[in-house]
């Protein structure tokens, strides 16, 4: 069967034009999904083209109207941010062609299949997992077996009636290192910066506003296997920029004692990985393995979040301010910590002005007792957290808000989570920049505070507008304005 995979990137309008965002405008690291079910499926005899659109930097599909013409089946697959190109992409597709049955999988449409299916025109949803589901989906649309025998498919039969399949098993640790390696041989040389790799899926917590899937539900491979992965992986390195591996788990040292088993592996085979992960201020504290990392340690994220304990708890992060300042002073200790960011959230909705200083102010803190990098980042409403779907039970957000792009100029979508007065907004903003600048002045490589001010605020209040009071009437009622619409929308959806 041919089949055709498209990765559409994260878009939004800057300087007025439609283009890639965020890390999609970086191309950090290749779509590891979209390379992994390539290989598999070529593993099992089908001919397959990957459209990554990533790193072709757009939302048009005119370079491969070709390969679409000879197309079996198109899957699609989407994060809630990439889901408005995603959009776009089935509208070019069916303006091409009519016939060709789509598919789509990650996380939006396994959170809204119902919704995918009555609202677009593509035949089939994947929930969750793919290795296992769209093989055997190419099985029955070749004949072999009846659509219900698929699992985690999502679908409409000839009576127009929605069928869910029932989800089968996770794909355990011992499948996860049968799954082929992404399928990198057909990359460009610089195509990305890094690649990618994963050593496991999920996460044993339950963050509060993530929306990752398969929270409390984390698989791993052992250290002997993913090593194993990670020594292929780097025969291709030279195709990434940087010549870095980004090991794409949520949460790589979830068991310290795994990871700095891979990091010992790593050492006694004399492999020279320059990698970039994820991990916990907790997961950093175990003996030993900041030490046995550091030297392959390219960047290191923690997800810090919050700078109170009030919010840790919430959050439901399993850390404390002390838990996140003993991780800083070890990396400090281990001379690695200008390699390592520590990510905040301000403004979850929650949170009051002085919590969110609060959170200013140690990450600060960390910065100039220890030397790690901070960035600061306003919570936003991505579908699939918890905070999202009380969001959602209380009316004010539904899936139907992330069908079109601007998601990151949406200001009603930010007001549902942040409800501080603009100028409060501001006043944290004037003195994250002041902290920046004081920071700048001792030379550092790369930016050592990094604050994201809210696109919503800066064009739904400019600030010299919001300064006089007509102005900050005339945004006000902006606001009420906004609400409204959104209202209609979500009655006109619910109808």
């Amino acid at each position: 069967m041919n089949v055709m995979l498209i990765s559409p990137p994260i878009m939004d309008v800057v300087g007025g034009q439609l283009r890639p965002v965020g890390v999609d405008a970086e191309r950090e690291c290749p779509p590891v999904g979209i390379y992994s079910l390539a290989a598999v499926l070529r593993d099992l005899g089908h001919d397959v083209t990957i459209v990554d659109l990533v790193l072709e930097g757009t939302r048009s599909i005119a370079g491969f109207q070709q390969q679409l013409s000879n197309a079996d089946l198109v899957g699609i697959a989407a994060t809630s941010m990439a889901w408005p190109t995603a959009v776009d992409v089935i509208q070019q597709i069916r303006a091409l062609r009519r016939d060709v049955p789509i598919v789509c999988g990650g996380i939006h449409p396994t959170l809204f299949d119902r919704y995918v299916l009555s609202r677009f025109p593509v035949q089939y949803v994947i929930r969750g997992e793919g290795e296992h589901a769209l093989p055997a989906l190419c099985e029955s649309l070749a004949g072999k077996t009846h659509l219900g025998s698929v699992p985690n498919l999502s679908w409409i039969d000839d009576a127009g009636a929605l069928v869910r399949n029932q989800v089968g098993p996770m794909i355990g640790r011992q499948d996860l290192g049968a799954i082929p390696l992404p399928d990198y041989a057909s990359l460009p040389v610089d195509g990305y910066k890094c690649l990618g790799i994963e050593s496991s899926r999920g996460c044993a917590y339950d963050c509060s506003f993530c929306s990752t899937p398969y929270r409390r539900r984390w698989r791993a491979l052992s250290a002997e296997a993913f090593t194993d992965r990670l020594e292929l992986v780097l025969a291709e390195i030279n195709r990434a920029t940087s010549g870095c591996v980004h090991i794409v788990d949520d949460e790589f040292a979830l068991n310290p004692v795994r990871a700095t088993e891979i990091a010992r592996l790593i050492r006694n085979r004399n492999l020279k990985p320059r990698l970039l992960f994820d991990a916990r201020a907790q997961d950093l504290l175990y003996g030993g393995f900041i030490d046995s990392i550091a030297d392959y340690t390219v960047c290191l994220l923690v997800g810090a979040e919050c700078g109170y304990d009030e919010g840790l708890d919430r959050v439901g992060k399993g850390s404390t301010c002390a838990t996140l300042e003993g991780a800083a002073r070890e990396l400090a200790k281990a001379g690695i910590a200008d390699r390592v960011d520590f990510s905040f959230i301000l403004g979850l909705p929650w949170e009051s002005k002085d919590q969110i200083l609060s959170t200013v102010r140690f990450a600060t803190h960390l910065f100039a007792t220890y030397g790690v990098h901070v960035v600061m980042q306003w919570y936003r409403q991505i579908p699939g957290s918890r905070l999202w779907e009380d969001a959602r039970r209380e009316g004010l957000v539904h899936e139907s808000m992330y069908d079109g792009y601007g998601f990151f100029r949406d200001l009603y979508l930010f007001r549902t989570s942040c409800r501080l007065h603009p100028r409060d907004v501001y006043e944290i903003a004037d003195l994250t920049d002041q902290l920046r600048a004081l920071a700048e002045l001792q030379g550092r490589r790369r930016p050592s505070i990094v604050h994201h001010f809210p696109t919503p605020i800066a064009h739904g209040f400019p600030r010299d507008l919001l300064d006089s009071e007509d102005g900050s009437l005339q945004n006000l009622r902006a606001i009420a304005h906004l609400g409204e619409r959104a209202r209609l929308k979500l009655e006109g959806v619910r109808s």
